[in-house]
């Protein structure tokens, strides 16, 4: 048997959802060990997944084992309407975990950048995040709990909501960037969200830790990698594309069956000896004009399927060949 207290199992090269563990039982000066995900217990589906090396008593899920270790730590709430209230915000830090890094996973920045909005206008995805702030930050003050306005989520002491909010908020940092994310939790409607992260940072012990711990989630799903290393962009909106020049157009379009010469006017005609194809599909550059990324990536893949009916047509009539 190990003589750390607790064996935590997750992957090698981030913590994830094991960060909430990780900050746990660093905060409680409490023995650990971490081990991979091929070490993991039959009983625990997939990481993370926590063993109590005394007890052999081995959890999976993220919110139970943070709830076990709060416990164990000294950092639970538990009896009447306060516990279920603070079970109830650890179920919506999950929502933000959940949502934010699904959505980053999909690389579509205007997704994004929508999520991210400070100025939610009802709509479902617009502003969401800040919405799921302003949710938590209501639920401070239900069952009891005198958070709105404290030094963490539910009080005056630090409990195990705050290290889960503490590992959602730089989750959302490593995919959306610190300043974005700053500029949500400081929003009126999220009171001192702000505040309460930094007061957790601000643990003596967890200063040492966060100092030389591993990133909290892989690269590949950073903010760098999804808006670029140059300037800040405004949480608001994000301008289409510009449509497609007149020279990237023609490389585009000369597959023997439209004109090299394009002019400010694509005709997509049948190709020559298929008069018996009336029907002609045009296309104006000119008009190609879009309120967002999306509404141009629509037209864009409409133009496609128009270059791809009249090029199989072409080269089925023999135009394709030399």
């Amino acid at each position: 048997m190990s003589s750390a207290a607790y064996t935590v199992f997750y992957f090698d090269a981030f913590s994830g959802r094991a960060e909430p563990a990780h900050l746990m039982l660093a905060a409680a000066n409490a023995s650990f060990e971490k081990k991979g995900k091929d070490d993991l217990p039959s009983t625990a589906f997939q990481a993370p997944a926590l063993r109590d090396n005394s007890s052999g008593l081995v959890l999976g899920q993220t919110t139970v084992i943070s709830k076990f270790l709060g416990r164990r730590l000294g950092f639970d709430i538990s009896g009447g309407d306060e516990e279920i209230v603070a079970m109830k915000i650890a179920d919506d830090i999950a929502d933000i975990w959940s949502e934010g890094y699904s959505l980053r996973k999909k690389s579509d920045a205007g997704k994004c950048l929508e999520w991210l909005d400070v100025r939610p206008d009802g709509t479902r995805n617009r502003g969401r995040f800040v919405r799921l702030l302003s949710v938590i930050n209501e639920s401070r003050s239900m069952g009891g709990l005198r958070g709105q306005g404290q030094t963490f989520l539910t009080g005056s002491e630090v409990k195990y909501v705050d290290f889960l909010f503490l590992n959602a908020v730089r989750v959302m940092e490593h995919c959306y960037g610190a300043d974005r994310v700053a500029l949500c939790l400081g929003q009126q409607a999220c009171g001192n969200l702000k505040d309460v992260v930094e007061n957790v940072k601000g643990l003596e012990r967890l200063k040492e830790y966060l100092a030389s711990c591993p990133p909290v989630l892989y690269e590949s799903v950073s903010a760098a990698k999804l808006f670029g290393q140059t300037g800040r962009r405004d949480s608001r909106s994000i301008s289409p594309p510009k449509p497609p020049s007149q020279g990237s157009l023609a490389k585009r379009y000369s597959k023997g069956f439209v004109d090299k010469t394009v002019g400010p006017r694509i005709d997509n005609g049948p190709p020559p000896g298929h008069a018996a194809l009336k029907k002609r599909s045009t296309i104006n550059v000119g008009e190609l004009r879009t309120d967002s990324i999306h509404d141009f990536n629509k037209e864009q893949r409409k133009t496609e399927k128009v270059e791809n009916a009249w090029g199989a047509m072409f080269n089925a009539a023999g135009g394709g060949k030399k």
